[in-house]
This record gives structure tokens, C-alpha cells and sequence, in this order.
């Protein structure tokens, strides 16, 4: 088994480039289940290193009563021999020990007369129980493991195209297969060195239907041409790394001959023939691929900005019922002041103008605190911040009453006892009583956190 392992070859540069920008946990591994190839998020996800994944087979991930399923279902991929999907439903087990549900989606492919599995693999945790979000998330999730495979596919076409080239192409001979460069996936070319300078001298029909550049037009034309300047520094990069290291590899931008700029990845190395010098490649289109990570650069950027708009909510949040209970202090406060006073000046004549007027202003502070409507302007805000906390509350526990649920709002913001007490405009003993209620509801045991159990919703 070992042996067999040693002589699975590495994952092509490009694919590694490809999985390295793939959204969720993405991954390749042969089909004596080592892996081979993965991105950072699947490091972050089971919280190994980079070096401690280098040595890792895919059984060792999963949790231990799936695992016997999982391996049926991996072997069923195998003796299957397509590219169907597969979705595997099933949990793994983290470095540190931790059990997550996850979902995966793997295929077959073949490169090379290798087989691989390729996949993406999603956390489910906090989707089991949303049924339209997660079947969501899962279209979303196919979509991009679509994408992958097709590089994949592309990729393959045009490493079997090219080996075939070496044995054929040579600029002079009568056996150079045009047929074949024209079937190439993306664009094929071949330049001649000529002095220090490099000349155009063969292509195939996708130059002239992808870049749309004419047949008459395109013969001669030099490297220097087809990009920018900025990207120009970069092919010329390449092109010198041709002729020190034999090949090359390299994204850069190209030009339509509308001046459109398209993504290309290029592959090229360099031979000699009856005392000339050439360099020849292919180049295949990434738009895909490069839309996909600007896709994902742009939902970061908002996954951000929707998280900034939620901190700033819950410092509101937090505001409004910190100043409501600020509010009923200073109120309650002033309503002592008054009793004191009235007190003192009831002992002198307590006719006097000076009483009545007390009287009526501690009736006034005494209608308003009953009058307040606090509670419609904290809600308002609250369901902002925690949608759907009410509901999922008031479904998992469905005796809790309405002022129970408001004595729960307050808890999910992490308000003291005290500074409840003061909002709710009740007594400290009161509040005891509302816990004691609460968690009696709840089922929670004397060990349980009400504050902790409140959160989760």
C-alpha cells in the first residue's frame, strides 16, 4: 500500500491554484483515500496543521460510528467509475475533538490514467433545522464544485493535447497535425526566436474566434502585442523562465482585439528544430474562475459590512436599555427626593403652596413611568439584532408567557438583575421569582446557566 502511495504523482500547479480558491472545505485525494491537495478553510475547519495534513487519509477525519457508511459510499464512487455526484451526509471529529455534522459532495475524475476524488465539504451545524436555507447553501455548493470539476476536465484535455504535441509538432514536418491544434481547448500558439525578438508563426482557430484577432493580421505579430504593459512585464517574466528552466506557467490578462482583458493561464516550454529556436503553448480562458473569486471577495466584503451594521445594532441595543433603566432610576430617585421633602415640610404647614405643587409633580413622574412604552421602542430595536428570537423561544418553550419572554430578551443582551429589575420597573425580589419561573420552564438543572441557555436562541 505504501509503495502505491509513493508513486501517486503531485496535483498540477494550476489545480492547486484552483482549490486554494475555493469557497467551503475543498479538497482532492486519490482513491486509496490520501489526501492530496486542499484549501486553508479545511486546515481552519478540523484544525490541523498544513504539515500534520500532508500524511492524512480521509478515514482518519471521520467520527467513528459513520465511519464504516462513508467508506461503503467511497468505495461505491470507485466501482462506479463516473462523474455523478455523490452527497454523503455524515460527521467528523476535530483535532481538538469536536464533533461536526457535515455535508459532502465528491465525484470521480481521471487525470493522467490517475483517478481522484475531488469534493466540497460544508459545516451544517446551523443549518440541520432550516430546511430552505440549507437546501440553498447545497445549490450554491454544487455550483462551485461544478466549476472545479470542469477545470479539472479542461485541465486534463489540455495536458493530454499538449503530450501529444511533443511527440508530433515540429514547424517544418509533414506530419504537423493541424487538425489537432484546432481541437485544442483554449488558444495554442508557437513563436520562433528570431535575434532577441519572437514571431508568431503558428495558432490554431481560437485566436481568431476567442480573441478575435484575423488570420491575415495575426501572423508575425510579437508577445508584446497581446497585453497591456503592466501585464506585458509579466509574460516577458515568463517567457525568459522558458528558456532557463525548459517550461512555465502563468496568469495573465490578455487582449481581445477590442481591448477587452481576459484572464488566461498559460502553459509553454521551448524546443529547437533544424538549428531554430521556437517556444509553443496553450493558454485556456479563467474568466470562471476569477469571477468566482471576485464573487467571494465581494460576499467577505459584505459578510463585513453586515456584521459591522449588527455591532453597531447591538451597541444600540444595548443603549436604549441601559438609558431606560438610567431613565426609571433618576425617576425613582427624584420620587424619594419629593417624599422627603414633603415629609419635612408637612411637619411645618403642610398646606402651603409649596406641597401641592410636590403632590403634583410626584403624580406627573408617577403617570409617566406608567405610561412609558419603553418596552415597543427596545423591541423594535431587539428584533433587528436577534430576528427570529421570539419565535424560536416562544416554539421550543411554549408555556413561557409574554412578560416571560421579555424578562428573556433582557437576559439575551446580558442585562444584570439590577439593571432589569430597574427597567421593569419591579422589585429585586420580583426578578428572583421570574428566574425561578423561567428556568422551571425551561427544565434547566441547578448546574445550568439560564443566561447561557438564553443565548442559544
Amino acid at each position: 500500500m505504501s509503495k502505491t502511495i509513493e508513486n501517486i504523482p503531485k496535483v498540477p500547479f494550476s489545480i492547486e491554484t484552483i482549490i486554494q480558491g475555493m469557497p467551503e472545505n475543498a479538497y482532492v485525494f486519490s482513491n486509496e483515500g490520501k489526501l492530496l491537495t486542499w484549501n486553508k478553510n479545511l486546515e481552519i475547519t478540523t484544525g490541523f496543521s498544513k504539515d500534520e495534513m500532508k500524511n492524512k487519509f480521509v478515514s482518519e477525519f471521520i467520527y467513528e460510528p459513520d465511519k464504516e457508511r462513508v467508506v461503503k459510499k467511497f468505495m461505491e464512487i470507485l466501482a462506479e467509475a463516473d462523474d455523478n455526484e455523490r452527497a454523503i451526509e455524515y460527521s467528523i471529529q476535530t483535532k481538538s475533538g469536536k464533533i461536526i455534522p457535515i455535508l459532502a459532495f465528491r465525484s470521480l475524475v481521471i487525470i493522467e490514467g490517475k483517478e481522484y476524488i475531488i469534493g466540497i465539504a460544508t459545516d451544517i451545524s446551523n443549518l440541520k433545522n432550516d430546511e430552505d436555507k440549507l437546501n440553498t447553501h447545497i445549490a450554491e455548493i454544487l455550483y462551485f464544485k461544478n466549476q472545479l470539476q470542469g477545470y479539472y476536465s479542461k485541465i486534463e484535455k489540455m495536458n493530454q493535447a499538449e503530450i501529444q504535441l511533443k511527440e508530433k509538432i515540429f514547424l517544418n514536418a509533414k506530419n504537423f497535425n493541424n487538425k489537432l491544434i484546432n481541437n485544442l481547448p483554449g488558444i495554442f500558439y508557437l513563436y520562433e526566436k528570431i535575434d532577441n525578438k519572437f514571431f508568431l508563426k503558428k495558432w490554431n482557430k481560437n485566436y481568431t474566434t476567442d480573441l478575435g484577432y484575423p488570420d491575415d493580421e495575426i501572423l508575425n505579430m510579437q508577445p508584446d502585442q497581446f497585453f497591456t504593459k503592466k501585464e506585458f512585464k509579466k509574460a516577458e517574466k515568463a517567457i525568459q523562465q522558458i528558456f532557463t528552466t525548459g517550461s512555465t506557467q502563468v496568469e495573465i490578462y490578455t487582449t481581445h482585439k477590442n481591448g477587452k482583458q481576459i484572464p488566461y493561464f498559460y502553459q509553454g516550454y521551448h524546443f529547437e528544430d533544424k538549428g531554430k529556436t521556437y517556444f509553443m503553448g496553450v493558454g485556456i480562458d479563467i474568466s470562471s474562475r476569477y469571477a468566482l473569486e471576485k464573487e467571494k471577495k465581494q460576499q467577505q466584503i459584505e459578510k463585513q459590512k453586515a456584521k459591522e451594521i449588527l455591532d453597531e445594532n447591538k451597541r444600540e441595543l444595548i443603549a436604549t436599555a441601559l438609558q431606560i433603566s438610567k431613565t426609571g432610576k433618576i425617576i425613582k430617585n427624584t420620587l424619594k427626593h419629593i417624599d422627603i421633602l414633603l415629609k419635612k415640610q408637612s411637619e411645618i404647614d403642610p398646606k402651603t403652596e409649596i406641597c401641592n405643587d410636590l403632590i403634583n409633580i410626584r403624580n406627573e413622574l408617577n403617570f409617566q413611568i406608567s405610561q412609558q412604552n419603553n418596552w415597543e421602542v427596545f423591541k423594535l430595536r431587539f428584533t433587528k439584532v436577534h430576528k427570529g428570537f421570539f419565535n424560536n423561544l416562544k416554539k421550543e418553550h411554549p408555556t413561557l408567557t409574554r412578560s416571560e419572554l421579555k424578562f428573556s430578551a433582557y437576559l439575551r443582551i446580558h442585562l444584570s438583575s439590577s439593571e432589569i429589575s430597574t427597567v421593569l420597573n419591579v422589585t429585586n425580589e420580583a426578578i428572583k421569582k421570574t428566574r425561578y419561573r423561567i428556568r422551571k420552564k425551561l427544565n434547566l438543572s441547578p448546574k445550568d446557566s439560564l443566561e447561557d441557555y438564553i443565548t442559544k436562541f
